[in-house]
């Protein structure tokens, strides 16, 4: 029973308990605040931890002891690879988008992982004789879902880190300042799962050709225990679900995009006619000018439409097509002009660059510099000399 203790099944147990116990709090968590993005992680965090099952055991000598006593546990689901690409996407998406509601029509992602829990669960009901047969005349087909795996894995990957690229874009056409919406958690939690299958197909491809024994893979499962720990604590921490309305808001920039793509003389055609375009442009700039609504720094692309009696996608088109610029540096630049002119008046011996840049919009130090420098050309420090 020595076995039962070895360094390698404690370690790998150590995660699937931390993992389990989190997926828990999460569900008990999602239920108490209505965050369906708990549900989700939740789901992750179960399927990354239950895939450890099979390597914990045969560390502890279960597989072999079951065998000798006639109940072969070959083939049997501990665990679903293909549960980790749709959860990571829903995930993802669920957190980009305040209005995000499961759908019926998003059960089409578990069809994959499905079909291999059924395959599995067959296997692992035949006699043992039966299995060896079918390793022996179809040995190919456990690699064939292992190609399976990473093909839909990067996939989802794939889509995931599209849809938030295309939530950091649409940030900057719907927020003046959006430095604490950008969810910097998905990005580092999507890098690290990236990371993490990169790092497993090469140890998968490296044990094809040199022939690794079950052991071997030891290092991949450890290396999954930590993506277990990473996701669970940093995960838990991290129960921001952004404000914006993505699916909304991508719709009205679809109108803006499928304008810019025809010619620029027709590009507005269909909401400002050519007098109408130059005289909203002059109106907007006497807008921002006189009421400076730029001072709000939670103003948002429909706070300022409203404010000047447009909609939305007019004022996007007239931001984006008339003036040629995104919402977020339209703003800014406004901000920037300010700063500039106190600064050049004098107000840096009174104030601090950041309480400046705080009293005329802005709301973080990182957006502040970053702004400056893109709009000023040089950082507020070299411009304040």
């Amino acid at each position: 029973m020595d076995q039962l203790f070895g360094l390698r099944s404690v370690l790998l147990l150590i995660a699937f308990i931390q993992g389990f116990v989190f997926a828990v709090l999460l569900v008990v968590r999602g239920q108490r605040k209505k965050q369906v993005q708990d549900y989700f992680l939740a789901g992750l965090l179960f399927a990354l931890a239950t895939s450890l099952i099979s390597y914990i055991i045969g560390f502890m000598g279960i597989y072999d002891k079951a065998r000798e006593e006639g109940w072969d546990l070959s083939y049997f689901p501990f665990g679903n690879a293909l549960l980790f690409g749709p959860l990571i996407l829903l995930y993802v998406r669920a957190l980009t988008d305040r209005e995000y509601r499961w759908q019926k029509s998003e059960w089409w992602h578990f069809v994959a992982p499905l079909i291999l829990y059924v395959r599995c669960f067959v296997l692992w009901a035949q006699p043992f004789p039966t299995k060896q047969w079918w390793e022996i005349h179809f040995g190919w087909e456990s690699m064939a879902w292992d190609v399976v795996v990473y093909f839909l894995t990067t996939w989802y990957l794939y889509k995931s880190w599209m849809r938030l690229r295309d939530y950091r874009t649409l940030l900057q056409h719907e927020y003046s300042n959006y430095g604490a919406r950008t969810l910097e958690w998905l990005r580092a939690f999507l890098m690290a799962s990236i990371v993490y299958f990169a790092i497993a197909l090469a140890i998968d491809i490296a044990g094809l050709v040199f022939n690794f024994f079950y052991t071997e893979y030891f290092y991949s499962r450890l290396l999954l225990a930590g993506m277990i720990y990473y996701i669970s604590l940093s995960g838990w921490n991290f129960a921001q679900k952004s404000e914006m309305p993505f699916e909304q808001i991508e719709r009205r920039e679809t109108q803006v995009i499928e304008m810019e793509q025809t010619e620029k003389s027709n590009a507005l055609k269909s909401l400002f006619t050519s007098d109408e375009l130059t005289t909203k442009r002059n109106e907007l700039s006497q807008f921002m000018e006189k009421e400076k609504p730029w001072l709000d720094p939670e103003l948002t692309l429909s706070d300022l439409a409203a404010q000047f009696q447009l909609n939305p996608v007019q004022l996007s088109a007239l931001v984006n097509n008339g003036i040629g610029k995104n919402f977020n540096d339209f703003v800014n630049e406004y901000r920037v002009e300010a700063i500039k002119k106190r600064l050049d008046a004098g107000a840096s011996k009174q104030f601090s660059l950041l309480g400046i840049a705080y009293e005329c919009g802005f709301n973080s130090k990182a957006t502040f510099n970053r702004a400056f420098k893109k709009h000023a050309g040089v950082t507020p420090g070299e411009y304040k000399g």
